[in-house]
């Protein structure tokens, strides 16, 4: 794992980028130097950038950015072998065999995402719903009334409508950024009946979960936490592993909850958003790990982002191993 590293020499202090690496049998250090004064986080990440296509020139693997806590050496090795397994798989189908992958895939997102929340569709019935989506959009566009279509079925179409947008969003490489968001949680939110006042904009009301003691920020606060929250990430995407990246990113979210509602299924959007920015693969959080997740979120409420950092890492690998054997 890269460290900044503080020598003294003579009473001066003196900051280094440092790396273990392996030589045959033998592990040395690798390093390169900073200056007398820590680099801003513009300079260090381009001081990194060449240190790490050094080593990897060295055949260096697990490599990690500098300021990365939790994505041990060992972890990212197998983090970089899950990338490998799922580009090898996806090149193995035929172009039809990928479509039809990517689309399974995109309707167990969407049905456990929704489930987490308390919906009660399963894969079937989300995946009949989705494959009537555009000629039910086509009908509400013309205002006409879908009759037996309930609150589950329209959050199920809201939500494969912003995985829609998301993917053009991830085509033409946009930064994750406020209006963005924005966007996103408008489709989120768009139809459903007592929540579409709320849609694309930050909450203008306290929030609460019945099921939890955590305070979550008065709602005034939310703009100012939201640009924060944005800006740490804009400082750190190059100096923290990206599956760490992503972790900290949704439970920072969702400790500041910034909606009336959909902050789960924003939360899991966004982390996969920044994940596949980074060329790490789309990951789920299935419905049978629910508790384990939100002790993993409950955790995190009180800043301790381990727990949800390694179980992000260990589904992603977990996944894309399973690939192997279809």
């Amino acid at each position: 794992m890269s460290r900044i590293i503080k020598r003294i020499v003579k009473g001066k202090i003196y900051y280094y980028l440092e790396e273990s690496i392996k030589k045959g049998t033998v592990w040395v250090k690798e390093s390169v130097y900073l200056g007398k004064d820590l680099p801003d986080n513009v300079k260090l990440t381009e001081i990194y950038k060449k240190f790490e296509d050094k080593l990897k020139q060295k055949g260096t693997s697990g490599i990690t950015p500098p300021f990365t806590e939790f994505i041990t050496r060992n972890l990212a090795i197998k983090l970089e072998k899950a990338v490998n397994d799922k580009l090898l798989f996806l090149s193995s189908l035929s172009p039809k065999q990928r479509i039809d992958f990517i689309r399974r895939e995109r309707i167990t997102f969407v049905t456990d995402s929704n489930a987490i929340e308390g919906s009660t569709l399963d894969y079937w019935l989300t995946e009949r719903v989705l494959s009537d989506q555009k000629r039910i959009e086509l009908l509400q566009k013309r205002g006409a009334t879908i009759t037996n279509m309930d609150r589950e079925e329209q959050e199920a179409l809201n939500l494969n409508k912003c995985l829609d947008i998301y993917e053009k969003l991830l085509k033409n490489k946009r930064e994750l950024n406020e209006e963005m968001i924005l966007q996103l949680h408008c489709i989120l939110l768009s139809k459903i009946e007592g929540y579409e006042q709320y849609c694309g904009i930050w909450r203008p009301v306290n929030v609460r979960i019945h099921s939890s003691d955590h305070v979550f920020p008065h709602h005034q606060e939310v703009p100012m936490l939201m640009k924060e929250l944005i800006e740490w990430h804009y400082k750190n995407k190059n100096l923290i592993h990206p599956v760490e990246l992503a972790a900290k990113f949704h439970t920072k979210f969702t400790t500041v909850h910034p909606f009336a509602d959909g902050n789960g299924r924003m939360a899991r959007l966004l982390m996969n958003y920044i994940l596949q920015a980074n060329k790490l693969p789309f990951a789920n959080i299935p419905l049978r790990k629910r508790s384990k997740y939100m002790r993993t979120q409950a955790a995190g409420n009180s800043n301790n982002h381990k727990l949800f950092v390694i179980f992000l890492a260990q589904e992603i690998i977990k996944q894309n191993q399973k690939l192997k054997s279809k």
